[in-house]
């Protein structure tokens, strides 16, 4: 009789688990992640723009500036991605390197704009200024040129950058919803309908020819990515919503 009721028992825990525990903790152990950076060259992404430098070195994809440049530079994925979730680490030396990592980003419109090199998207930040909103949503270009989700009030991603060493992103882009979270620690929850599907792109600022930091560096590395139902992946978000154009 006892074994009868142990059997029970397991069948019913088997039960819960297979039908009640959340897709994406159920299968915790099977998250289909896709390397988008091979570690040894730039296969699966192009540059856009030609005096930004970008090479790769040591498993990491290292960019710097370039002196007289006037317009921004990108290292960009070959393929366009829509629904996704995203993570990549990065890398700062030194203070006074502004970067970034666009998502869902377009090719600019030659008719309009007056640039030769131009994309549009959301760019998830990092940000060396003191405000410190490295984790928030700024629209490159798109003719607002404005902050979408700052950091203002939120100290506690505020503080989790860390210069010098290496820090994680992870970027859930699902419909029209956009969450970012700094080492772990919730920084963004958008709601945005204005870019639906694009490239991934590392940005590369221009550097006037009064400017300094030539020598500065940003790496990357462990860049991965879910396509497949990434919704099924998705982790609970503490933050509120906040909407933007």
């Amino acid at each position: 009789m006892k074994k009868v009721t142990t059997m029970k028992k397991l069948l019913i825990c088997l039960f819960v688990s297979f039908f009640l525990i959340p897709p994406g903790f159920a299968q915790k152990d099977n998250i289909p992640w896709k390397n988008l950076f091979n570690g040894m060259d730039l296969k699966g992404w192009k540059m856009v723009g030609d005096k930004g430098v970008a090479y790769v070195q040591d498993g990491e994809i290292i960019c710097h500036r370039k002196l007289n440049t006037m317009e921004h530079t990108f290292v960009t994925s070959a393929k366009k991605y829509g629904n996704f979730i995203l993570e990549t680490d990065f890398k700062i030396d030194s203070p006074g390197y502004s970067a970034g990592v666009l998502i869902r980003c377009i090719d600019a419109n030659p008719h309009i704009d007056t640039c030769k090199v131009r994309l549009y998207g959301y760019q998830v930040k990092i940000d060396q200024s003191a405000r410190s909103w490295t984790g928030g949503i700024f629209d490159d270009y798109g003719g607002t040129w404005k902050w979408m989700y700052d950091l203002s009030d939120n100290e506690k991603a505020r503080k989790a950058f860390r210069l010098g060493e290496w820090n994680t992103f992870r970027i859930e882009a699902i419909g029209n919803n956009i969450k970012v979270w700094l080492n772990d620690v919730p920084a963004t929850n958008l709601i945005s309908n204005k870019y639906r599907k694009g490239y991934i792109g590392l940005k590369i600022h221009a550097l006037k020819p009064d400017g300094k930091g030539e020598d500065l560096l940003i790496h990357f590395r462990n860049i991965r990515i879910i396509t497949k139902r990434p919704e099924l992946y998705r982790k609970p978000m503490e933050l509120k919503t906040k909407t933007a154009e």
